[in-house]
C-alpha cells in the first residue's frame, strides 16, 4: 500500500494565510445612510397605511414559487399593518388574512384616501 502524503495544495494554504497577508477592507459607499428614495418611499406608504385603517382594499401579490398561487388577490377591510404585513379581514367570507409586504405589488384602495 502507498502512504502517499505529498499535499501539492498545503504551500499554497501556508502562503494565504501568513499572518502579513493583507487585511479584507470593505468597500465604503460614497452615499450618506439613509439616503434615497426608498426610504422615503417606505416612510410615505407607512404614513399612508396608518391614515387609512379600516378601509377597503384589495391587495394584489405574486407568489414567484408556488403553482397553486401565483398571482393572488386578496379584499378586505385594512385592520392593521406592520413594517412587513398587512392584516385584512374579509368580512364577506369571515376571514383574517395576514399578507406579508415581500411578495405584495401593488394596493388598491375602493374608498376616497385619507392623505
Amino acid at each position: 500500500m502507498n502512504n502517499y502524503t505529498y499535499n501539492p495544495y498545503f504551500k499554497r494554504q501556508q502562503e494565504e494565510f501568513l499572518p502579513n497577508s493583507p487585511t479584507y477592507y470593505p468597500t465604503q459607499s460614497s452615499s450618506a445612510p439613509g439616503v434615497g428614495s426608498q426610504v422615503i418611499d417606505n416612510t410615505y406608504a407607512e404614513e399612508l397605511l396608518n391614515k387609512n385603517i379600516g378601509k377597503h382594499i384589495k391587495v394584489y401579490t405574486s407568489f414567484s414559487d408556488s403553482i397553486e398561487w401565483k398571482d393572488k388577490i386578496f379584499e378586505g377591510t385594512l385592520e392593521a399593518w406592520g413594517r412587513d404585513f398587512f392584516l385584512i379581514n374579509d368580512k364577506m367570507n369571515n376571514k383574517w388574512y395576514m399578507v406579508w409586504a415581500l411578495y405584495t405589488n401593488f394596493i388598491e384602495f375602493n374608498e376616497d384616501l385619507n392623505l
